[in-house]
């Protein structure tokens, strides 16, 4: 499996033994609000993501990383994935674990993959959906040069709810 090295973190592979991490991280308020994690997340929600959630993901074209900083290497510091890459466009989804934030991990992350997208799944395009109040995940999103093309009022998320969603996108 593809490992991406940025200038901050590493991405990499999962492994069995990332499942408490990932429950911890997914304890957190705010990675059950703004994204499409269960809730109440449990441990078998771990053990779920880390059993099915990959295999499907690389099944529509994409690809999961656990994202480590380099300064804290083992440690998991957030979820990232190229989700749904179809026709030369990509959609990418991403959380932070509450302790590896205000360290620019996520948007060195989400650059690194955005990257790796472009040059090796041939997309021409990365879109990501963010909740208006969701505003650090929307500085992550600018630092790594996504330009906000939109807000959609009702978008159909991969879990089925509807959420009204800030689109953006990065052009190769």
């Amino acid at each position: 499996m593809t490992v991406l090295l940025g200038v901050l973190t590493r991405l990499r592979p999962w492994r069995d033994d990332d499942a408490e991490a990932i429950h911890r991280a997914c304890q957190d308020a705010d990675v059950q609000r703004f994204t499409t994690v269960p809730s109440p997340y449990r441990r078998e929600d771990a053990d779920w993501f880390l059993a099915h959630y990959i295999a499907d993901v690389e099944a529509e074209g994409g690809a999961s990383f656990c994202v480590e900083g380099l300064s804290a290497p083992g440690r998991v510091a957030g979820s990232i994935a190229l989700l749904r890459a179809r026709d030369g466009v990509g959609e990418i989804g991403y959380w932070c674990a509450p302790e590896a934030r205000g360290r620019g991990w996520t948007s060195d992350a989400l650059t690194t993959l955005a990257a790796w997208s472009f040059a090796e799944r041939g997309c021409r395009r990365l879109e990501l959906t963010i909740e208006p109040a969701n505003v650090a995940s929307l500085r992550v999103a600018r630092r790594a040069g996504f330009v906000e093309e939109h807000v959609d009022p009702a978008r159909r998320l991969g879990d089925g709810s509807v959420r009204e969603v800030v689109v953006l996108a990065l052009e190769r």
